[in-house]
């Protein structure tokens, strides 16, 4: 019984996925000649679109050309969601892939979506990440990010029930849902490989303030905890000692619910092995590679060719560290040469 109410309750997804890889040089319009295509010339930009009865559109694919990449000379970005293609819009997804090389993934968005719970006032014990929250005019939460766009990774909690709504989309509304929210987890670059852990770990922290159900914590503390809860505790203002001891209970959940996210950890772990083969089978399919891999193969490829690796030390990119280092390593080997030569 316990996992059937699980199971209605809270439903996980792959939500998005990204792909950079090297374009073949052929003209765009040659790939992209069938099918709702909106072209946006200004940044290099095609959208394959789906039209509704009601004016309505659905962007289903991106492709974007871009400008500067590190090593590629023909640098494409594809974004789509695979919940959302027919088998026609699958055809045209195989007709951009199979004219990219060394395609790989650079961000894979997961979905939560949980039914007739309130979320709005859960929040994730993470300290040091930027917080950004957007609220309706009678001030209920409507939106809130954990994590800064361009960062390995960001969370994002929305009221999947209002944004329906306000779309005139409550059709897709399930029957006997009162609320519908959806977390977003983003993972990009050195994050990408690693998603199922990041999920579990992340979820550990995601709680909402129950102070009064803790009879060990004083009134000085539950009035603390409160005062964090609502990012207004200000920790430059007390020792060390007792912001660490403070973050310490946050981030152990003393004085918190956690019980969303144990059921949905256990939801997790009973979908996770679907997810992973879903997005092994759409890396299979078509041919993507693991980030690190993939950027080997092509620094490996441009070394045996004569070209070099016009690279550029950047410490803060992981990924392309070890891409690079591999590279060199397998050259050396194949060349017989020591680490010093």
């Amino acid at each position: 019984m316990k996992q059937e109410i699980i199971k209605k309750k809270y439903r996980w997804s792959i939500d998005m996925i990204n792909v950079v890889g090297n374009l073949r040089r052929m003209p765009v319009a040659f790939i992209l000649n069938n099918g709702e295509w909106i072209c946006r010339r200004d940044n290099y930009m095609w959208q394959y679109i789906r039209k509704y009865e009601n004016g309505d559109t659905e962007v289903l694919i991106t492709v974007q050309r871009l400008k500067f990449h590190k090593h590629f000379d023909n640098p494409v970005w594809i974004q789509y969601n695979p919940n959302h293609l027919e088998n026609d819009d699958l055809k045209q997804l195989e007709r951009i892939m199979y004219s990219v090389d060394h395609a790989h993934l650079t961000r894979v968005d997961l979905a939560l979506d949980v039914y007739n719970i309130d979320l709005s006032m859960h929040d994730f014990g993470l300290f040091n990440v930027t917080r950004d929250i957007y609220r309706t005019l009678s001030g209920r939460l409507e939106t809130r990010y954990w994590g800064r766009r361009k960062s390995e990774r960001q969370i994002r909690l929305y009221d999947k029930y209002l944004e329906r709504k306000k779309h005139g989309k409550t059709d897709e509304i399930p029957d006997d849902v009162d609320e519908w929210w959806r977390l977003e987890f983003q993972f990009r670059q050195g994050k990408v490989d690693t998603w199922q852990e990041e999920v579990i770990d992340k979820m550990q922290s995601f709680h909402v303030l129950a102070v009064d159900d803790n009879a060990d914590l004083s009134e000085d503390e539950k009035a603390i905890l409160a005062r964090v809860n609502a990012d207004k505790y200000d920790f430059k203002k007390v020792g060390k000692e007792k912001a660490a001891r403070i973050r310490k209970m946050v981030r152990e959940n003393v004085g918190f619910d956690t019980t969303v996210a144990e059921l949905a950890i256990l939801a997790f772990q009973e979908q996770q092995e679907k997810l992973k083969k879903q997005l092994d089978s759409l890396m299979t399919k078509y041919n993507i590679g693991p980030q690190t891999e993939e950027l080997t193969r092509y620094f490996e490829a441009s070394i045996a060719d004569g070209k070099g690796i016009d690279y550029q030390r950047d410490d803060n990119d992981v990924v392309y560290r070890k891409a690079f280092r591999k590279a060199i390593k397998s050259w050396r080997d194949d060349k017989q040469l020591s680490p010093e030569q």
